[in-house]
């Protein structure tokens, strides 16, 4: 065999072989405790992002993508304002964590009250509780707590594979090895959702995911957001997060599970002595 034939040979011969996994400097990672440990203080460094997204949901009730302004900050302070395709404002929701407002541009109505999953999903078809919902935003995935952990490798994907159980439940994490990310997860034994993250980006040494997916099967729908442009852990304007109702626009007081309250009746007035 010539010289160039061999070249070819053994070009056509690497081509076809499988790069080795890169682990990254601190080399490849065998405990599953440790993996764990890593991949929460890698997640944990984003705290907050302010700033312009695309929001598509798909659901049995219809799908579509709209415009939005999102101002998120952790524990649980969350503002999102969505507009339609000639920048008109739609909805628009604020919560502290405990409590939530949020204005329906279409009912004319500004609806306040306890910020429960329920209430919440008056806004997105998903009742997810607000710091949760925060996490999700911040490229952060809710773990479940864990009885026992383990730990593999899935060449073929080229992620960790660490799997969180608790008695039939588990969480199966799909871990990238260099950065110590999640970019998926998935529950099992439990009507919840999965989260897939992409398109990861650094700011200033903390890495968001630019692209966040959210399905929950059992209910036929996924949330799909994708960020613009933001800016991410500065401090928050925490003027967003305002729950004062808008000017001119009917309060509508909800409970826990979202129904209205019975408007409250003021004592009439004594009569001048």
């Amino acid at each position: 065999m010539n010289r160039a034939a061999a070249a070819i040979f053994l070009a056509l011969l690497c081509s076809g072989c499988p790069k080795r996994l890169d682990f990254g400097p601190r080399g490849q990672i065998t405990q599953a405790e440790e993996l764990f440990r890593l991949t929460s203080a890698a997640q944990a460094q984003v705290v907050s992002l302010q700033g312009d997204g695309k929001l598509r949901v798909d659901s049995p009730q219809g799908a579509g993508t709209v415009s939005t302004f999102l101002a998120v900050s952790r524990p649980g302070l969350l503002r999102v304002e969505m507009f339609d395709f000639f920048n008109r404002p739609l909805a628009v929701l604020v919560t502290d964590g405990k409590r939530f407002g949020l204005f329906q541009a279409q009912e004319n109505k500004f609806y306040q009250g306890p910020a429960t999953p329920r209430n919440l999903s008056r806004f997105l078809p998903l009742a997810l509780p607000s710091e949760e919902l925060v996490s999700v935003m911040l490229g952060q995935v809710p773990f479940l707590p864990a009885e026992r952990m383990t730990l593999t490798v899935d060449e073929k994907a080229r992620l960790y594979v660490l799997t969180l159980h608790r008695g039939e439940v588990s969480q199966v994490l799909g871990i990238e090895p260099k950065t110590l990310r999640v970019v998926r997860s998935q529950v099992r034994g439990l009507d919840t959702y999965g989260l897939e993250y992409e398109n990861f980006k650094d700011h200033a040494g903390a890495l968001l995911p630019h692209e966040v997916t959210l399905r929950a099967s059992s209910a036929d729908t996924s949330l799909g957001l994708r960020y613009t442009d933001i800016t991410v852990n500065e401090a928050p304007d925490l003027t967003l997060f305002d729950l004062s109702a808008p000017e001119d626009v009917p309060v509508v007081d909800v409970d826990e599970g979202g129904q209205a309250l019975p408007p409250v009746e003021l004592p009439p007035a004594r009569p001048d002595a």
